[in-house]
């Protein structure tokens, strides 16, 4: 799910501390999670989720990623 968390943020435009204020944690803690060193609990994948605009299923990787705007892959 790290990469997956690194993937959907970065196609967000977003940086590490951006999506830390928007899920309302550390920056530190996303940090963690995206070099696999911390397990992301229920309810913070739901704030991810829905600052980065995708489902848990998609931030898990049980749902393939959104197609990129611009028609690029």
């Amino acid at each position: 799910m790290s990469t997956r968390l690194r993937e959907l943020r970065r196609r967000a435009g977003m940086t590490q501390e951006e999506l830390a204020r928007a899920a309302d944690v550390a920056t530190a803690t996303i940090q963690k999670w995206e070099q696999a060193r911390r397990t992301m609990m229920v309810e913070a994948a739901r704030k991810v989720a829905k600052a980065l605009g995708v489902s848990l299923d998609v931030l898990v990787g049980d749902a393939p990623l959104p197609r990129r705007k611009g028609n690029r892959p």
